[in-house]
């Protein structure tokens, strides 16, 4: 970690403290403020109140430790540092609720308890917010970049790199590019003995595995961070389960922890998560139907089959495109087909031959279906098929049903879980709209091999972030 890095962190811990303060102090001055819809049943005490916040604060403190929020680094994505801190506020809050149901004296107020976890978020949100555009802007000026040296093969570049090379808030600074060969390791050394670096980039996937060894060893000497980009059987690295039989060890190598206990708490989460959405998103329904009907004619809800986990399935959106050219039978049938078809030649993913159809300036496309695209309102039917069983909040994107056939088979991988709303995939294609198939792959092939609870609330807070605070790519998809 860079000194930068370190004093941002130091300096985070007081800006936490004050944060935290002054959000239970307002919480305090908001529950006395709502008397009216909800009686006081005690008798308020600020210096109390304030005593006890200041036995918990130090509490909290801990647990953001613990979730990592002092060990950040510059490179860091905004909604990560916003799931940690999300999860380590509703940590504390069921800390409090389990201290409360032994010493009802402790926060006399539960109110106070709930309004307090939702000000706080906002407060330390805000407060690392602003942090984190001051770090931003600092790396803007090259400071606190990270040097990074990349390896790879002049003609197997990753797109990425170019956009660390023209983005600063990645946090990088590339201070040389060479080919992996024979003589990499020399080249190396002799860059470092000229600038000393912190990172190296492996960036070619197809690399053999003895140049990933060697590396790595020189890394390891130099005390460097050694990156590499993995191929897409790298990635598979199964869950294994050692079992016993008859005195024998067995390695037993899982699909997925989305299994047993696994499958039944991720459908109680999607439950939960449909409904609170569906509550939520319930205003938009009306205002979307009327906008969508004064555009074009046509139904509202577009439904069709998607590729999905046991079998296919009925997928609902509201409608985005011209009815005559919304492919199926209730809607544009064979000239809609007939278009699609002829679109193919312009796909930005692979062309012709690509697994999927992603078209730019999207001539079926209507005014309001371009917005209810860039701000995924288009999506909220889709917590019906949450709530169905259909579809998950968190997985793989559902795709059509003739694009599935064309990779079903040798991906069947992929269909092992349900399709989701939201996803790494999804996540990437935000900003790297034309996201290659093969990389696509690589990230739901993680997830299904990495799932937690844990990742899906990642997953989500990251989502939200880039849908209403993230940069949006340009180009109109």
């Amino acid at each position: 970690m860079k000194r930068s890095e370190l004093i941002f962190n130091i300096i985070s811990i007081p800006v936490d403290i004050t944060s935290l303060f002054f959000a239970g102090v307002m919480s305090f001055y908001i529950r006395l403020n709502m008397q009216a819809y909800f009686p006081v049943l005690f008798k308020p005490d600020l210096k109390e109140f304030v005593l006890n916040l200041l036995g918990i604060i130090p509490i909290l403190l801990v647990i953001f430790a613990f979730a990592g929020l002092y060990n950040l680094r510059g490179t860091r994505k905004f909604s990560s540092e916003f799931s940690r801190i999300l999860a380590a506020i509703t940590i504390a809050l069921l800390l409090i609720v389990f201290i409360f149901f032994f010493d009802q004296t402790f926060f006399n107020s539960r109110l106070i308890v709930l309004i307090g976890w939702l000000v706080s978020i906002i407060f330390v949100v805000l407060a690392r917010y602003i942090l984190k555009k001051i770090q931003v802007a600092l790396l803007k000026k090259g400071l606190g970049l990270h040097n990074l040296v990349v390896v790879g093969s002049e003609h197997n570049m990753h797109p990425m790199l170019e956009q660390i090379r023209n983005d600063k808030n990645f946090g990088y600074e590339i201070v040389a590019e060479i080919k992996a060969d024979e003589n990499v390791l020399e080249q190396l050394d002799q860059i470092y003995q000229k600038q000393k670096f912190e990172e190296l980039l492996q960036a070619d996937p197809s690399a053999p595995a003895y140049l990933n060894a060697q590396l790595l060893q020189f890394s390891r000497q130099k005390g460097l961070t050694f990156n590499y980009l993995p191929d897409i059987f790298d990635v598979q690295r199964n869950h294994l389960e050692t079992l016993t039989i008859d005195g024998i060890p067995v390695i037993s190598i899982k699909n997925t922890p989305l299994t047993g206990w696994g499958s039944v708490v991720k459908r109680i989460f999607d439950i939960f998560l449909a409904l609170i959405s569906l509550i939520l998103t319930s205003p938009f329904f009306l205002v979307i139907a009327i906008a969508i009907k004064l555009d074009s004619k046509g139904k509202v809800f577009y439904a069709a089959p998607r590729g999905g986990h046991k079998n296919d399935f009925t997928f609902y959106k509201f409608r985005t495109m011209y009815s005559h050219l919304s492919v199926g039978l209730e809607y544009g049938g064979a000239e809609a087909e007939k278009v699609r078809q002829d679109l193919w030649k312009q796909n930005a993913r692979g062309g012709e031959s690509g697994a999927f159809l992603k078209i730019k300036d999207d001539p079926r496309v209507t005014r309001v279906g371009k917005i209810l695209r860039k701000t995924k309102l288009d999506e909220i039917p889709q917590f019906f098929n949450v709530l169905r069983g259909d579809m998950s909040m968190v997985g793989p994107r559902a795709h059509v049903i003739d694009e599935v056939d064309r990779y079903r088979d040798q991906y069947r991988r992929i269909f092992s879980i349900k399709p989701g709303i939201f996803g790494l995939s999804q996540i990437a294609q935000i900003s790297w709209p034309d996201l290659p198939f093969e990389e696509e792959i690589k990230l739901n092939t993680y997830y299904i091999e990495n799932w937690s609870v844990w990742l899906d609330i990642k997953i989500l807070a990251k989502s939200f972030y880039y849908i209403f605070l993230g940069k949006k790519n340009i180009a109109d998809y």
